[in-house]
């Protein structure tokens, strides 16, 4: 189970209304239907519209549960690193002549990169459960479950204006080479980053099982005995790479098409 997130505000100095506070995070159907009645109430903030009200919530919602995710691999690296760093400063004050000072210097950079990561994505989830708390209208309990709604790629396969707007019920099939451009000037420049997002993250899917099965061989490695330190260093910031850069890609193809359907839901 992932762990909680402890909100970096109080919601008194936000003025948050008198409710039930939430100790989960609700689906996102769920948080699209509560952004919804807030805006139908007239309690939503002025001169918003429900496209850029819904596109807010679902950018923020996905936000957190990237961040989730990436948080998840710093720590997993931060414990290979505090491993390895606790392995070699025994070693070296045994010395042990393959161990040098610059191998542990490098453990410790290591580390305190996982550190900084942490820092990062634990404020990126606070702020954006803050926007959240505006947008939807609830106000989050001290300490927020946020395990249970998986983070994937939502569900588009269209690579052209002509395959989406066929799928609709009231669309007419068009032909390839029909005269003129389908669709408007956004509409067709968003697909472009929709495709290049898809692109992006096919390859970081297929980088991330290389880089799983290497950094296991190495820390299997170092654990016998027959690795060094500097080649455990590599993999797991590779690793980290690799996996946080990922998950960055599903973040951007979700959001890419979440502003394809937001284009596509204006007058």
């Amino acid at each position: 189970m992932f762990p909680y997130i402890s909100l970096i505000f109080t919601l008194g100095a936000l003025g948050v209304a008198a409710a039930e506070p939430l100790n989960r995070l609700p689906t996102l159907d769920e948080s699209l239907a509560m952004a919804q009645s807030r805006i139908s109430k007239g309690t939503s903030a002025p001169g918003t519209s429900l496209p850029e009200l819904l596109l807010e919530v679902k950018r923020n919602y996905d936000l957190i549960l990237a961040r989730r995710e990436q948080l998840e691999i710093s720590r997993e690296v931060q414990g290979h690193f505090k491993k390895a760093l606790t392995q070699a400063e025994k070693k070296f004050e045994e010395g042990d002549e393959a161990v040098s000072q610059s191998a542990i210097t490098r453990l410790k950079l290591g580390l305190n990169g996982t550190l900084n990561d942490l820092v990062r994505f634990q404020s990126d989830i606070a702020l954006a459960q803050l926007r959240l708390e505006q947008y939807l209208g609830v106000q989050w309990a001290k300490r927020v479950d946020l395990s249970g709604p998986p983070f994937r790629p939502v569900d588009f396969p269209f690579k052209t204006i002509r395959e989406y707007l066929n799928t609709r019920p009231f669309a007419k099939p068009r032909k390839e080479g029909t005269a003129g451009p389908v669709g408007g000037y956004d509409l067709r420049a968003t697909l472009i980053e929709v495709n290049k997002a898809r692109e992006k993250m096919i390859l970081g899917r297929k980088s991330r099982k290389m880089t799983r099965a290497l950094l296991v061989a190495e820390v299997a490695n170092y654990d016998f005995g027959i690795g060094d330190e500097g080649d455990l260093f590599e993999a797991l910031i590779i690793y980290t790479r690799v996996l946080v850069g990922y998950y960055e890609t599903v973040y951007e193809f979700n959001l890419a098409v979440h502003r394809f359907m937001k284009i596509d839901s204006e007058p």
